[in-house]
């Protein structure tokens, strides 16, 4: 099975850390697609769905049904992976430096816009130039730490995508999924395939999020009037940290796959049912905060609708037992909680997920860290 591991670069004496990806079909013939699982180290459901995934990539390449290429990097975060602070794994920020491993990824949108001029009508030639220009940027970017450079070599590997599939694990939540508003609806089969609850409508969130940074330079093309083709790039929420389980792994690769067969990626047949859940802006989603903190306590279970002003949770002061009730402030429904049940004050405890935009919800500050 065409493997292989990929040494990053130590920053420390007597260290070292490698990436692992697995390719199925041939590069430059036909579509590519990436999908890398667990970006945060500790969502650990990603992996186990990639297992999955490489199972079934391994039997169609051995049928040869793979056309074109699919790029497969089943654990994404060596680094994070190896995290561990009394006995407890830390695999959403870098120790070291404090960075999310999800933010702040190295961008080539200013090398390609600093060649608008360039671009002709063609938007394949655009997108084939574009990408050229990302790689030429990526492969002279130099890395200042262990992070910086386990996040080059991901991005050098899925900047030239036609589809991008950046697996995750939320804490206590529905299936859901992060898409450009441009891809929509044309993603409804992957949404539906996952059985996914809600569909968040996001571009210029905050924080260089790596599916849209893998967009970005293709978006900051289009919004100049520059025709290319927009990759088709998604974060995909696969529940919460404790739904560990062979079965829903391997329904969700299953999905996965079907999504591929069905994008001409793998030869075979597949089927969506209509999709189901909310799609609707980012900016739609509220983001429920703990107005003081405590011992938190849910009034309502992920998957409910809610109303304005419905009892979500409640913080309860052990000292003094006073009970603070935590209202919806928009109607919607609660895809997402805590999974922790000891808060402080502004504390995230859940989501909610709207169809219309909120005051105060700002694009470029949309996401939590």
């Amino acid at each position: 099975m065409p493997c292989e591991t990929l040494a990053l670069p130590p920053f420390s004496p007597g260290t070292a850390h490698a990436i692992t990806l697995c390719r199925f079909g041939r590069a430059g013939q036909g579509r590519k697609a990436y999908v890398q699982a667990s970006t945060h180290a500790d969502e650990i459901p990603a992996m186990l769905c990639a297992q999955h995934l490489r199972a079934l990539l391994e039997e169609a390449e051995r049928l040869g049904n793979i056309i074109g290429e699919i790029v497969l990097v089943p654990a994404a975060n060596p680094i994070g992976l190896a995290q561990m602070l009394l006995d407890h794994h830390m695999g959403r920020h870098h120790l070291p430096s404090g960075r999310n491993f999800n933010r702040f990824w190295p961008d080539g949108t200013d090398a390609v816009m600093a060649k608008e001029k360039d671009f002709g009508p063609d938007p394949a030639l655009n997108t084939q130039r574009a990408r050229r220009i990302v790689g030429e940027y990526l492969r002279g970017t130099q890395p200042n730490a262990a992070d910086e450079a386990q996040k080059l070599m991901l991005m050098r590997l899925a900047h030239d995508a036609d589809i991008v599939l950046d697996l995750h694990t939320d804490l206590d939540a529905e299936l859901h999924l992060y898409v450009d508003p441009d891809c929509w609806p044309a993603l409804e089969p992957l949404a539906a395939l996952l059985d996914a609850s809600v569909v968040m409508l996001a571009r210029h969130s905050g924080g260089n999020a790596f599916e849209e940074t893998v967009a970005a330079p293709f978006i900051a093309l289009r919004e100049a009037d520059v025709p290319c083709i927009l990759p088709e790039t998604v974060t995909v929420e696969l529940r919460g940290q404790r739904d560990v389980s062979d079965e829903l792994a391997r329904k969700d690769a299953r999905a996965i796959y079907d999504f591929l067969v069905l994008r001409g990626l793998i030869t075979g047949e597949a089927q969506a049912a209509p999709f189901t859940g909310i799609a609707a802006p980012f900016e739609a989603t509220e983001i429920v905060r703990a107005p003081t903190g405590g011992v938190l306590v849910y009034k309502r279970e992920r998957g409910e609708m809610v109303e304005p002003g419905d009892p979500v949770a409640e913080i309860v002061d052990p000292m003094t037992m006073r009970r603070t009730p935590v209202k919806a402030a928009s109607g919607g429904r609660l895809f997402t909680r805590n999974l922790h049940h000891f808060v402080h004050a502004r504390d995230t405890i859940a989501k909610i997920q709207g169809t219309t935009p909120l005051p105060g919800r700002v694009k470029g500050r949309l996401m939590t860290d």
